[in-house]
């Protein structure tokens, strides 16, 4: 086996690995396996303080953002007035169309006060 693929096993493998080699090598040399280094934890750089210039551009951000909003929302409410409009037309002419329904008919009267007739109208 080669070390290189040493590397891929868990380190309780490769120390279990490394000790049947030792126990099992005639002269006693132990082989050298190299550790995989350690990656070194560099500090995280400082933060610098954000400068006017990107203050300003932020801003300008959410200017933008609340312009595209606020266009949205008038959208909206236009089209909720248009819809409220055209509610109140419909029920002023439903209404309109009952009003003039309301005043009482004659039709049954008229009938009760017709004589019958010989001939059946078909």
């Amino acid at each position: 086996m080669s070390n290189s693929n040493f590397n891929n096993l868990p380190p309780e493998m490769q120390q279990r690995i490394q000790n049947m080699i030792a126990s099992a090598n005639p002269n006693g040399v132990q082989q050298q396996q190299p550790q995989a280094e350690q990656p070194v934890a560099k500090p995280a750089a400082p933060a610098k303080p954000p400068s006017l210039m990107d203050h300003t551009i932020a801003a300008r951000h959410e200017i933008a953002a609340a312009r595209q909003e606020i266009a949205a929302l008038q959208n909206q409410l236009q089209a909720m007035a248009q819809v409220t409009d055209a509610v109140g037309n419909a029920v002023g002419q439903l209404y309109s169309m009952f009003h003039e329904q309301s005043q009482p008919t004659t039709y049954s009267q008229d009938f009760e006060t017709q004589t019958p007739s010989n001939v059946d109208d078909y």
